[in-house]
Parts: C-alpha cells; structure tokens; sequence
C-alpha cells in the first residue's frame, strides 16, 4: 500500500461527508452552505492534525500559507458547533473499513480490549465527569476510553468514551463484542477489569473467543475459591458449573457445581426472582506462574491443541501493546491536550486524535526498516511518525518524499524488556499555559 494511498482515501472521505453534510451538522439547510474562512474539509484537517499548543498556535500554523488571514478562535469555535455527534465517529468507522484489518494469529483476529483514564479541562455542572480527590475540597474531571486494540494491525477498531460518573467496562466490552464489524474469529483479550459471569455468558454464546485474566489473588478471589483446583505451580483444567440465582442448601452445598448471583449482580439470561432456572458454563482456567514467583489466572475457550499453557502466556504478554499505544495517543498524539471546555468538543478531538493514530500506523507500515547486521533490529519511530503524519496530511510532505522522511527515524526493537509501572496523578494540560 503507497502513503499517497492513504491519505487520498482520508482526503475522499472527507469529500464523501461534505457532499453529504446533511447527515453531519446539526443544521443541514444552512450549515456549512456559505464560503467561510474554514470550509467544512479544512475543518476536519485542522483538528486532525492539532498538537498541544494554543488554539491561536494551532490556527497561525494550520492558516500559514495564507499569511495574516488567519480566523479567529470564536469563527472556529462558530464552526466546530456546526458539527453534530455523528460525524467523527462515521470517518472512524468509513478509515476502517477501507482499510481492512486482515492479519490473523492461528486464524484469530487478536482484539485486546482496554481503557485509559484521560483528564479534562473543568466544567461546572457537570457532575458526571467530577471525580472528588483525596484532597477535601478539590476534585477533578475525567472521561474514560474504552478501546478494542488489533494487536497485530497495530490500530484501534473501535471507542467509546464514556463519563467518569458513568463508567461500566464491562458493558463496553458486550458493546464491543455486539457491534464487532470483523468477518472472521475473533479473539478478545481482557484484563480482570472485565471479568463477570454475564460476559462471561454472553462472550461464550457469541461467535467470539476470549482470554480474561480473572483475580489473581487466591485469598480474595471469591469464584477461584469455589473450585477444588490441582496443586500445582502451573496447571489447565476445565471448570463446569451451574449459574443459578438461588441460595438454597442443596446450591450452597456443592460450591465448585453451583455458582450462586446475588440479587443486585447482573446476569442477563436469568431473570431476576427465577430460582429454578440452571445456566451451564464450561470454560478453561489456566494458572501461570510469573518470574517474579506470582501466579495469573486465565480463562478461555480456546482449544488446547491449538493454544497450550505456554502459548496462552504469549497470548496474554501481547495485551501490553495496547498500553503503549496509550502512551503514545496521549504524549505524542496530544489526546491529554484539549482546546475547549465543551464536552462535545472534546469528542470531537477524542476521535481526531484516534484517527490520527490510526493513520500514523499505517503510514508506518507502508515502509519497511533494511535489515542489517545490528545488535538489534529497528522499527519505525511511533512518536516521529506521529509528526510526519500531520505534516504529510496538511501536504507539508510531498508523496515522494514520505518514505525517507519515516525511515529518517527509527527505534530498536528490544524483547523482552519490562519495568514497573509507575503510577502518579496527572492533571489536565490547562488551556491557558499553553506555548
């Protein structure tokens, strides 16, 4: 695939929507239908390729050929509004399906599902973002993105953003598995965050596979305990048991046969007051002893003749690739860098950043590094790849010129390596300190 390519197909889709803005502004007999500084593409353009300057920054670079006929930040603000929720995510959703996710582990699609807390400017009133600090007296506001990450693509095949006040991982996962527009197996890989007997349920009965690490602590695991598990470091074994939503003696005596659902748990295919209905499941649950002497548990419906202990492991270490990818959309693609206070702005910019990401990796993959006789074999660099992009997107690159340009910079590949995660509070990057 040639870069030209892609940044043609952007170009079209941006074209596609502007002769069909009826379904994209929230005025379709008069937004957008005089000529404005900022024209309903450049619109787009702009806040794809917005870094973490200031707003007058981002509008004298992104106007800079047209010299001091630069708009002001209420015309943008102006036209920004013009646009309604719909029309970010369809480019989302219109860039992936022209270009295919195709690449395949053992025929499975690998879908690690994740999310990341991400800090916004404050509003006041809005108390579904507001999250009360340790501190009294002082709070903060945060919107959380839940992801599907394709591991092997290395690009995202699906958002949503949720409210701090609101956030349910869970049911962004059955949403995820719901609307999974991928023809072909689909494998999800989950952190414990995600783990309960109703997706559990409902990943067994879609067309879907799934690898969810559960608890990994025996003491405060209440479903691990349930279970006369092998005594061993490392061990497989399958699990089969009734869910059921009554308490009685005959359940409670026979805890590894019966799973008991409390009132308040949800479990979509019981009703609530049936105490009669048995819901079967049959899962795998996999112990995996760490190097550190810590132990992880997996569960999965994977076959084990095509996925053993060991190449679960694998499995599991490549959800860490979605971790850097966070990383990379916050620090280098600006996503912890907003230009409005308004939440619906903020989407818009949620989902700018993400196609941006999406388009800086296949950029990226559009060239490959020569292989020489090194101690390490290189890739291309995400964070200068990032640059690259914007500027090739606002044509500051020509086509020929785009593969030197992302071979000028490359990164080591190193296996292997890992570091405790550091864990520190962070606050949003203020509209007013900006360079």
């Amino acid at each position: 695939m040639k870069a030209s390519y892609i940044k043609n197909a952007l170009l079209k889709s941006i074209n596609f929507m502007q002769r069909n803005r009826s379904g994209f502004v929230r005025h379709p007999n008069r937004d957008f239908s005089r000529k404005r500084k900022c024209s309903f593409d450049s619109l787009f353009l702009l806040l794809l390729t917005m870094e973490a300057n200031s707003l007058n920054h981002e509008l004298r670079r992104f106007f800079s050929k047209d010299g001091a006929c630069v708009m002001s930040k209420s015309a943008l603000v102006q036209q920004r509004a013009k646009l309604n929720d719909e029309a970010f995510p369809f480019l989302f959703d219109r860039l992936n399906k022209l270009f295919p996710f195709r690449k395949l582990y053992n025929g499975y699609h690998l879908l690690v599902c994740d999310g990341s807390a991400i800090n916004i400017p404050p509003l006041e009133g809005d108390g579904d973002t507001r999250i009360d600090s340790n501190t009294e007296g002082v709070s903060y506001h945060q919107i959380h993105l839940n992801a599907i990450y394709d591991i092997l693509e290395e690009r995202y095949l699906d958002i949503l953003p949720q409210k701090r006040a609101l956030l349910n991982e869970r049911d962004a996962l059955l949403e995820f598995v719901r609307r999974n527009p991928l023809a072909g197996k689909s494998l999800y890989i989950a952190d414990r965050g995600y783990f309960s007997l109703n997706v559990l349920a409902y990943l067994i009965m879609s067309s879907s596979s799934f690898l969810l690490r559960i608890n990994s602590s025996e003491i405060h695991s209440s479903f691990i305990n349930r279970f006369d598990l092998p005594d061993a470091d490392e061990f497989d074994t399958d699990l089969d048991f009734y869910v059921v939503r009554s308490n009685k003696k005959k359940y409670r005596d026979h805890p590894g046969k019966y799973v008991y659902i409390k009132k308040d748990q949800a479990f979509d295919f019981i009703p609530e007051g049936d105490t009669t209905t048995l819901y079967p499941i049959s899962v795998r649950l996999v112990r995996i002893l760490l190097p550190d002497g810590g132990v992880e548990y997996l569960l999965t419906d994977l076959s084990r003749d095509e996925f053993d202990i060991a190449e679960l492991r694998k499995l599991y270490n490549l959800r860490w690739g979605i971790e850097t990818s966070f990383r990379f959309l916050k620090y280098n693609v600006a996503l912890n860098s907003f230009h409005s206070v308004r939440r619906d702005f903020i989407i818009q910019e949620l989902y700018a950043r993400v196609i941006l990401f999406n388009l800086t990796m296949l950029l990226a993959h559009t060239v490959n590094p020569p292989v020489r006789k090194r101690k390490y074999n290189y890739k291309i660099s995400v964070s200068d790849a990032v640059i690259t992009c914007r500027q090739f997107i606002i044509q500051k690159i020509k086509n020929a010129e785009i593969e030197a340009c992302l071979l000028r910079y490359l990164t080591e590949i190193r296996p292997g390596r890992s570091f405790p995660r550091k864990k520190r509070s962070k606050r949003f990057v203020s509209l007013t300190n900006r360079a």
